[in-house]
């Protein structure tokens, strides 16, 4: 029995701010700043629109990609580490405005900028374990900017909002997600996140205002956020690779997280593959966090660059640290 990605979605608001416009807000060109990462624009909800939002429109593209509706799945997962609220979770959210059916579940879950390979091993898992989960739909959802004043600076207009959508049934062929890896170490929790809100720092009037241990917004907080992506990448694609019997020349499409172009370049080098094997959105959506990965996978079915039995490797690194890879067979 496989896995099979049947159909993707995504969507990015329409607000958009381009290198000239946000150098306006910082006060400073950062054109010199964007251009190894890749980014020439940013996409930017208004304040009536949610990560909820921004998911539920993704999934409907997914949804009717797949010619199928909302009450035809039977499982929702929500990657979000930027939620609606803290609880009940956002998923129910979503869950209701798309119209699923009464008594199909759903979650959420947060692994950072790493959620959707998360979010695909754990749906996976479902649909394998359980005989009562035959479709499940993935919506990885950041609205990041809501955290992120481009007032405070040049790295925060790095930030941008969108999301995107997978769904994956149960096959009988071999193809769909066939092998996965991951690694983690938690000493940089404190390097750079939301702080405020949980349990361990509640949205006291100090906090919220700014005035107390701890700022209410992202921020570098404590430590130096270490970029080992060249390093590590490889590292972990080859091992996911020696448990699934590919060979790196196999895989037909890279697609990793579209924060740092020039680092995504260098991780070609140290793998030995032409940079022409990648995919890349920054340039249009900025970087979107744990959605960027799908959003990416979903613009390159769009284009054609990916086809129907396509090998693709995606992987993936957040804060904390966290970093996955998982091979699928479009």
């Amino acid at each position: 029995m496989g896995v099979k990605l049947i159909a993707t979605g995504s969507y990015a608001p329409d607000n958009t701010y381009d290198i000239e416009e946000m150098s306006e807000i910082v006060g400073e060109d950062i054109s010199e700043f964007m251009e190894p990462l890749g980014i020439e624009q940013k996409n930017v909800t208004g304040p009536d629109m949610s990560a909820a939002d921004l998911a539920v429109k993704a999934g409907q593209e997914a949804l009717e990609k797949a010619g199928m509706s909302a009450e035809e799945i039977d499982l929702l997962i929500l990657s979000t580490d930027t939620p609606d609220i803290i609880s009940p979770q956002s998923s129910a959210i979503v869950a209701n405005d798309l119209g699923m059916r009464d008594g199909a579940p759903f979650f959420d879950l947060n692994a950072s900028c790493t959620g959707f390979i998360f979010g695909t091993e754990t749906a996976k898992n479902w649909i394998e374990g359980n005989p009562d989960f035959n479709t499940v739909m993935l919506i990885s959802t950041y609205n990041m900017t809501k955290y992120a004043d481009m007032e405070r600076g040049k790295f925060f207009c790095v930030f941008s909002d969108g999301a995107g959508a997978a769904i994956y049934q149960k096959d009988e062929t071999k193809r769909g997600v066939l092998e996965s890896h991951f690694i983690g170490n938690g000493d940089q929790w404190m390097t750079l996140g939301i702080y405020v809100g949980g349990t361990r720092f509640p949205a006291t009037e100090e906090r919220i205002k700014g005035e107390g241990d701890v700022p209410p917004d992202l921020t570098f907080w404590r430590g130096e956020l270490m970029n080992r992506n060249p390093e590590l990448w490889p590292v972990i694609i080859e091992k996911m690779l020696d448990k699934s019997n590919y060979e790196l020349e196999e895989v037909d499409k890279f697609i990793f997280t579209q924060i740092n172009k020039s680092a995504i370049a260098l991780t070609c080098d140290n793998l030995g593959i032409d940079m022409e094997k990648t995919h890349n959105v920054m340039d249009k959506y900025g970087y979107t966090g744990n959605a960027c990965i799908i959003m990416a996978l979903n613009d390159a079915l769009e284009k054609g660059e990916v086809e129907e039995g396509d090998l693709v490797c995606l992987t993936a690194s957040g804060v904390g640290y966290t970093m996955a890879t998982v091979l699928i067979r479009i």
